[in-house]
């Protein structure tokens, strides 16, 4: 079986059920882990909505809108009876519109009861740009969860909150939570991502299974 290194760092048991949610990489970290699992049944489904993908070892299962071009999700007992016929499933369980930063409404993420394991990425991108629209999808559950006012600078205290509050990215994850700091690609980035998730360790212990920081364009990753 060929293993990448993100799969590596990541060392998932098989078998494997993992929702995919965050801002900053969902879509290149789904196709990287299934590219990588060469020898095992993998299954690409969204749990909202996502474009297909066409990948030459993986499934990808879900009902096609020809309006939108994109993949509805399965009623979820159709999906419960999938999973069991393969070794590893990949969920597309949340959108962001490619921005850097979200808030979640009550009903997102959407993450089955019966995943393994929740994979939240998140990016750097938007530190110290201003937290409008333009960077951020959803902003008053954004401005809600960081105690940011609409043009605030956004800090890595403000992405922290994003991340580990109540109400934030996890809060409705199941199985093994791991978070992903992605496009670090720098020296001064990668002395950020350290500090950022030492910070969420150390304020939130036992809560993650795994906290990496890297890139998943260059296929390399550090935890902590």
């Amino acid at each position: 079986m060929m293993y990448n290194k993100t799969n590596s760092a990541l060392d998932l048991s098989f078998p494997c059920i993992a929702a995919v949610i965050g801002c900053g990489g969902k879509t290149s970290l789904l196709k990287q882990m299934a590219e990588g699992f060469q020898g095992k049944r993998v299954l690409i489904s969204p749990t909202t909505k996502a474009f297909p993908m066409n990948i030459k070892n993986a499934d990808c299962r879900g009902i096609f809108n020809p309006a939108t071009g994109k993949l509805e999700a399965l009623p979820e007992h159709e999906l419960a009876d999938l999973v069991s016929k393969y070794d590893v499933v990949l969920l597309e369980a949340d959108g962001s519109r490619s921005l850097p930063c979200k808030g979640w409404r009550a009903d997102e993420p959407v993450i089955p009861k019966f995943c393994t394991h929740t994979l939240g990425i998140v990016t750097l991108n938007a530190l110290g740009c201003k937290a409008n629209s333009a960077y951020v999808h959803n902003l008053p559950q954004f401005l809600a969860l960081t105690g940011l006012h609409e043009g605030d600078a956004i800090t890595l205290k403000a992405l922290q909150n994003m991340v580990c509050a109540p109400d934030g990215m996890f809060k409705n994850s199941v199985g093994s939570r791991i978070i992903l700091l992605n496009q670090v690609e720098t020296q001064l980035n990668a002395k950020i991502a350290k500090v950022f998730l030492k910070t969420i360790k150390n304020s939130y212990p036992g809560v993650f299974a795994k906290l990496l920081f890297g890139s998943i364009h260059h296929d390399s990753w550090q935890g902590v």
